[in-house]
């Protein structure tokens, strides 16, 4: 199914899959873009009030980013975003975390200057293997709008869903 404005309502929920953090890839992710010891040096990081190798906020935001791609984004008509509004890191991620990725549609609304698009307000979360809340992100997300000559569930391959016909 290809997901268009039309197919997000508030209250509905899309899980979008698991990621297990690893000590490269915090490590690796801090080196080039967060070069704060904690992030890029596991000795150095011990002796930090985090008491070891967190990652950044910025690759966890990044871990979310790529699940919602994979998971929603790559099955929607999708057009981009204005902006992210709320963005929390809640609690620090350590290699071997296995995160899972949620989101939750808390509202929508057609474009004021686009009448073939809409905005879609998802709060975007990621939760350790406890269920606790590690990263939420509030999004506004530019959907297409389904043209009322197309099916409700058009195919993913569909050329004419979500009026681009």
């Amino acid at each position: 199914m290809r997901y268009c404005f039309e197919d997000f309502r508030p209250g509905d929920v899309h899980e979008l899959g698991t990621v297990t953090v690893t000590e490269e890839d915090v490590l690796e992710f801090g080196r080039r873009f967060d070069p704060q010891p904690f992030h890029t040096d596991a000795e150095r990081a011990a002796l930090s009030p985090y008491g070891g190798l967190i990652a950044s906020g910025w690759h966890t935001a990044a871990l979310f980013m790529r699940r919602y791609v994979d998971g929603l984004l790559a099955y929607s008509a999708c057009a981009g975003s204005p902006g992210v509004d709320e963005m929390r890191f809640h609690r620090p991620v350590r290699p071997g975390d296995t995160l899972t990725a949620r989101v939750e549609i808390l509202g929508s609304r057609p474009s004021l200057g686009n009448p073939a698009t809409g905005i879609v307000q998802p709060k975007c979360m990621l939760l350790d293997a406890d269920g606790a809340l590690v990263f939420s992100a509030v999004l506004h997300s530019i959907f297409e709008r389904r043209s009322t000559t197309t099916a409700a569930t058009p195919q993913q391959d569909d050329p004419v869903a979500c009026g681009r016909g």
